[in-house]
């Protein structure tokens, strides 16, 4: 008998590429390698940026978050917070048509004194200081009214409630309202036109 033979070693397996290996890191540089890595100038400067965002993100919600401010109070209408106080007026001297009434104007709030008129057509009326006049808050402002009798027929000699006519302004509005001046006024001003439209008689020659 003859002896077996024993098989050829055949061509050894393929092995196929290397097994891959599986581990739970990324194979890039980490977020904190990148940061260290990065020059010094840059990290200050990315710093800086992250500081200024939180700093706007902060304001943006305290901006929205702030409760809305008040109103402010609106400003009174003139006529509620000016007043006219009456000074006197001194009596014409005979021959004279012209006689000076003099006030006091005093703005709780400030004003301006737009016009003074009267309803008289035998009055003329002009007043100083020149008009507009501000009248600043709380500061008394002396006004003169200059009366001309042009006419005495129709004027009030004995009026109990003669008024002014004025126009105030200020932010809110403009109005106009009539000034009653009181018992004062009303007196004064029929003695001065009476001394200009009713003379006293002269005397008598011899008398």
């Amino acid at each position: 008998m003859s002896a077996p033979t024993r098989p050829e070693p055949g061509p050894e397996p393929d092995s196929g590429p290397p097994a891959e290996v599986l581990g739970g890191g990324s194979a890039g540089p980490r977020l904190g390698e990148r940061w260290t890595a990065l020059p010094p100038r840059s990290r200050r400067l990315a710093a800086a940026g992250a500081g200024l965002a939180v700093l706007a993100a902060v304001g943006v919600y305290a901006l929205a978050t702030r409760p809305e401010p008040e109103p402010p109070a609106p400003v009174p209408y003139p006529i509620q917070s000016t007043h006219f106080s009456f000074l006197g007026i001194e009596t014409p001297k005979a021959g004279d048509s012209v006689f000076d009434a003099q006030l006091m104007a005093t703005s709780d709030s400030g004003a301006s004194l737009e016009k003074i008129t009267q309803g008289y057509s035998g009055l003329k009326l002009s007043v100083r200081p020149a008009l507009p006049l501000d009248l600043a808050q709380g500061q008394p402002t002396r006004v003169t009214v200059r009366f001309e009798v042009v006419r005495c027929a129709g004027l009030p000699l004995d009026a109990s409630l003669p008024s002014l006519r004025v126009t105030l302004r200020n932010t809110r509005a403009i109005q106009d309202y009539s000034s009653i001046l009181g018992g004062t006024y009303a007196a004064e001003l029929s003695r001065a036109l009476r001394t200009i439209c009713e003379p006293a008689p002269r005397a008598a020659p011899g008398a």
